[in-house]
Formats: structure tokens, C-alpha cells, sequence
């Protein structure tokens, strides 16, 4: 049995989801001892509780926003490391194979499409980041790939963001992340051509988009609803034809929202993966992405694909509404796509793969 010290991001969001799930299905063989929350420590792992805190109150607001220092005294036990989303800094009786995952896009990424920085803003920092992580030993598939085994990404498009900022290809696996989704057996339901659009952020989810196409298409005399679901400011958007909900649990996510829709929105503005899409995809649901980021490549030939603007949105959507044996068709490409690239046992074997190349190489 390999054992893998995992560190994972908390959050709520497609992180935490990915890194929970990983979990509680490893790769065969494997075995993980999973550290989730800020300073948790694990069996085979002390969180070094007092040097976290140090750094990320004194050293990490001159460096990159919310991605604070990780700090670990890892056992002797410990087969291989696999770490999401953080910078560490690894305290290890003897060297021990480290992989990244990087969530979406990676951190460049999140910077210029989340929170509007510059290329030549982040490039700035990467080099300041890359300077102190050097010199306190720090770990980080960006700023010092070169202490890295291994970085795992979820998309080509997330390998190509890596690569600018120097990271050698040949450490970049794209795995995409596995899912273990319910049957494409949807309940019938009455009532109008139901959408379901799902995410925190409505703004960079598109949530207004969704709305004013909506509204639209209602306006035209089309039988159709909204149901948006995810965020807690949803829940004051309900109105005609549109319904909103805060966050659910999964499972409620997928017996009471996807089960019951009949085409899944992800008209992002950035999105640095696309979850909700492949959950869709794997329900046998049509979807529409909007063309940025990794969406048209997760999606390929199996989606609708329009630029993230209400018109555009409303039209593909009336071309659902109005046509449902079209959007069958598409919902069966859909789940085809989905069991060729998504499924959690494609997934884990590749994992699983990787971390026996890394340890037999060492």
C-alpha cells in the first residue's frame, strides 16, 4: 500500500469537491491521509502551526492574495506527498516524491481573470515569490517548480498557462479530475423547459446573463425557467420564471436540481475548470459554456459554445427550448464525451500511474 500524505484546499468550492473525493476514492493501492483545514494536523502529518501563521501575517500580504503558507513536519511513513493549491514548506526525515495539483487554470490565471491584474503585475510578483520561496525553502509548482516531482492539471489550456511562467513540460500530466456521477435516468417533470445554472460568484458565473436571457425568451412567449442554485445571494434574485437557492449538498444538488432540469448553463465570464459542466455532461444533460478559458475544451463537440453575452446565450437557449429532440441528441453526445474523459476510474488510474513513475524513479 502506498501511503500519500494529501493537503487540500477548504473553500466549498470545485477545490475542496476535487480533494474530498480524491479521498475517498484513491487510486488503487493508495492510501491518504488527508489534511484539509488550515493547521489540521494528520497522522502522518504535524502542521507546524506557528510558522504558518508567521509567514502568512508577516511575509504572505507582500506576495500572492488568499494563498497562504502551508507547513508541515511530515513522518517517516509517508510514501509520496500530493499537495493542492498551496505553497509548502516540507520538513521530511528523507526526500519523498512531491506532486502538485493545480485547481483550474492554475494561480496566474485566477489573478488576470478573477481579479484584474496585469500580465506584467503578476509576472512582477511571480518574481518576488520566486525569490523568498527560494530562500526560505518553500515548495510551489510555480515559483520554484524546480523542488516539484510532478504537477498535475486539469486541462491543456491550464498546462499552457504553467509553461509561460517556465515550468518544464515534461513534469505538466493533464488528469482531468474523475467524477462518480448518478445514472442519466432524469424524473420527468411538467412544466416549462427548465435551466439550471450552478456556482458561487454570480457575476463571474454569469448569473446576470442567464437572467436577462431568460426574461427574454419569456418575453417572446417560450414556456422556459430558470433555476439558479450555489450562491447565497441567489436566493434574492427569485422572481418570474426564475427561481434561486443558496448552497445545497451534493446530493441535493443532483436528486433536486440536475435531475429535474433539462440543459445546464455555464456562461462564465472566467472559469478556470468547469465543473458543473462535466456533472451536466455526466447526467446525459445538453449544456451551453461560454467560449473562455478551458470551457470549449472540456466540452469539445458534446456543447453549445457562445460568447458570454445575453443574446448570444438566449438564442442557443431558445434553440434547446424550441427543439427537445435536438436537445436530447446533444445530451447523449454529452454523456459520451463524459465516460470517454471524465469518469473517476479514468482518472485514478492515471493518478495512480503517476505517483508509481515518481517513486520508482526515486
Amino acid at each position: 500500500m502506498t501511503r500519500v500524505f494529501l493537503l487540500g484546499a477548504p473553500g466549498g468550492g470545485g477545490e475542496e469537491v476535487f480533494v474530498r473525493d480524491l479521498a475517498a476514492s484513491p487510486p488503487p493501492g493508495v492510501e491518504y491521509s488527508l489534511a484539509l483545514q488550515h493547521h489540521e494536523s494528520v497522522p502522518l502529518a504535524r502542521a507546524r502551526t506557528a510558522e504558518e501563521v508567521l509567514f502568512n501575517r508577516v511575509v504572505q500580504p507582500f506576495l500572492w492574495p488568499l494563498l497562504g503558507l502551508r507547513s508541515y513536519e511530515v513522518s517517516s511513513e509517508v510514501d509520496l506527498i500530493h499537495v493542492h493549491n498551496y505553497p509548502t514548506r516540507l520538513r521530511m526525515p528523507e526526500p519523498r516524491p512531491v506532486v502538485y495539483s493545480v485547481g483550474g487554470s492554475g494561480y496566474p490565471h485566477y489573478l488576470e481573470t478573477y481579479l484584474g491584474w496585469s500580465e506584467e503585475r503578476v509576472r512582477a510578483r511571480y518574481h518576488r515569490a520566486r525569490s523568498i520561496y527560494k530562500k526560505l525553502g518553500i515548495r510551489s509548482e510555480l515559483a520554484t517548480h524546480e523542488w516539484v516531482d510532478g504537477v498535475v492539471v486539469f486541462s491543456t489550456y491550464a498546462a499552457d498557462r504553467l509553461a509561460a511562467f517556465c515550468v518544464p513540460r515534461a513534469k505538466i500530466h493533464v488528469i482531468p479530475p474523475g467524477f462518480e456521477v448518478p445514472p442519466s435516468v432524469r424524473t420527468a417533470h411538467e412544466g416549462p423547459f427548465t435551466f439550471v445554472l450552478v456556482g458561487r460568484e454570480p457575476l463571474r458565473k454569469g448569473a446576470d446573463l442567464a437572467v436577462e436571457a431568460i426574461r427574454s425568451l419569456r418575453a417572446q412567449g417560450l414556456a422556459v425557467r430558470l433555476r439558479l442554485v450555489g450562491d447565497a445571494e441567489y436566493s434574492g434574485w427569485t422572481a418570474d420564471g426564475i427561481e434561486g437557492y443558496g448552497t445545497v449538498p451534493r446530493d441535493a444538488l443532483f436528486s433536486d436540481f440536475y435531475d429535474r432540469a433539462d440543459a445546464v448553463l455555464v456562461p462564465s465570464r472566467a472559469e478556470g475548470y468547469g465543473f458543473a459542466a462535466v456533472e451536466a455532461m455526466g447526467m446525459g444533460l445538453p449544456v451551453i459554456v461560454s467560449r473562455r478559458d478551458a470551457l470549449p475544451e472540456i466540452v469539445g463537440d458534446a456543447a453549445m459554445v457562445v460568447e458570454p453575452e445575453a443574446r448570444a446565450l438566449a438564442d442557443a437557449m431558445a434553440a434547446l427550448a424550441t427543439d427537445p429532440s435536438g436537445a436530447q441528441e446533444l445530451g447523449v453526445r454529452a454523456r459520451g464525451r463524459f465516460q470517454a474523459c471524465f469518469t473517476r476510474t479514468k482518472a485514478r488510474a492515471a493518478l495512480g500511474s503517476l505517483y508509481r513513475t515518481l517513486l520508482e524513479g526515486r
